[in-house]
């Protein structure tokens, strides 16, 4: 019985290697091309003190993509708030001027990197996301500003 069986398994096998044999010499072989997605800039990713930084030497856009209800702890000064699952995102953010650098931050730095990522594939060069979001930035001690009192905004 064991002979049988494995006879039948060595036939199989023959089958099946013979049955994938080298087809290709007689078949042509087609190149399909298709086209290519490349970012054309990158993002980094900064500790609050190196954001801080860049934003004094570098000025640019500063975005706020949390929600306009999560902002009661305060933001960034002059930073736009526009929530990144927003229905005007996209349209808020392609008002931007792409050649200028775009500083993005949320509560705790997990939205921000979607942002980014989103930005770049609308065209931004330079983007920049807070490690840990406006959280760390206000554990540095970093000001903020009550978005109540900011006018135009929002």
């Amino acid at each position: 019985m064991k002979k049988l069986l494995v006879g039948t398994l060595s036939l199989m096998l023959v089958f099946v290697v013979n049955s994938c044999g080298d087809e290709g010499s007689t078949q042509e072989t087609t190149t399909v091309k298709r086209p290519v997605s490349r970012k054309i800039g990158t993002f980094k990713n900064l500790s609050a003190a190196e954001f801080k930084e860049l934003l004094t030497s570098k000025p640019g856009t500063i975005l706020d993509v949390r929600e306009v209800d999560d902002v009661s702890s305060g933001i960034i000064d002059d930073a736009i708030v526009v929530g990144l699952y927003n229905e005007n995102f996209n349209e808020t953010i392609n008002s931007f001027e792409k050649s200028k650098p775009v500083y993005v931050y949320d509560e705790s730095g997990s939205l921000s990197v979607i942002a980014a990522k989103t930005l770049l594939s609308n065209g931004f060069s330079e983007v920049y996301s807070l490690i840990g979001g406006i959280t760390s930035w206000g554990m540095e001690g970093f000001e903020l500003v009550n978005p109540n009192i900011v006018k135009g905004k929002f």
